[in-house]
């Protein structure tokens, strides 16, 4: 398998971002998110305490001059790529723009990906090991990372896809990893998300790192490092 320079399908632990908590039901999401067009189909969405790349997560994607809440798979696959094994969880800010694989989702397909925190793993001086830790909105609370989607195709039974921008760390993620999602402030999530701007150098300016102070995080249990573990206690603190 080709491996992607940001992020690999199939829940293996190796690029930012790669694991995060989407627990808010579908009412919430509607509410923080202004979902205008009701999709049938995701009224009972389960709070989900580790989602992995190649699972189908929610994305708000802007459509007829609507919001809607629809489900792609974690893994970027345009329907032009012959390959099925290359499917970045990951694209990179800085790169994104001019990237063959992402530069037309950058001007048509930009959506919102809704969470509530995120892991992150760190090596542990001296000892073969990481310690994966939760990093989450100060005071917790649901947020957006920026995201790409590739819109699902029926007939070639082909589902929507998307992938999680990220950038450089501010200083709290900065201690853990060399990069973060990029968590988008209201104001961006706005521009970010408007079908109506194509122009990227109207919506790069809104990749950057949230402030370390607008951020808090934790160490939590080694369980979140598999992909088949669920459930709150994943994002209960240890000491």
């Amino acid at each position: 398998m080709r491996v992607p320079p940001e992020g690999l399908p199939g829940g293996r632990i190796r690029a930012m971002c790669g694991r995060y908590t989407q627990t808010a039901a579908f009412d919430e999401l509607a509410l923080r998110f202004g979902i205008t067009v009701e999709d049938t189909g995701l009224e009972d969405l389960s709070p989900r305490y580790n989602v992995a790349p190649s699972q189908s997560v929610p994305i708000v994607v802007a459509h007829n001059g609507g919001r809607h809440l629809v489900m792609a798979r974690w893994g970027f696959h345009p329907v032009w790529m012959k390959t099925s094994t290359l499917a970045p969880i990951n694209a990179k800010a800085e790169t994104v723009a001019t990237s063959r694989m992402f530069q037309a989702a950058v001007k048509r397909h930009r959506c919102l990906v809704p969470a509530d925190g995120f892991y992150e793993w760190k090596p542990v001086p001296g000892q073969r090991r990481k310690q994966p830790y939760y990093l989450r909105l100060k005071g917790g609370g649901l947020f957006a990372f920026a995201g790409l989607y590739t819109p699902g195709d029926a007939q070639a039974a082909a589902p929507a896809t998307c992938t999680i921008i990220t950038t450089t760390p501010n200083d709290l993620v900065a201690a853990i990893h060399n990069r973060m999602p990029v968590i988008l402030e209201r104001d961006d999530e706005v521009r970010w998300a408007d079908a109506r701007v194509n122009d990227p150098a109207m919506v790069l300016p809104c990749l950057r790192p949230l402030p370390a102070s607008l951020m808090e995080g934790y160490p939590v249990s080694t369980l979140v490092s598999s992909p088949g573990n669920e459930g709150s206690r994943l994002v209960q603190p240890i000491r």
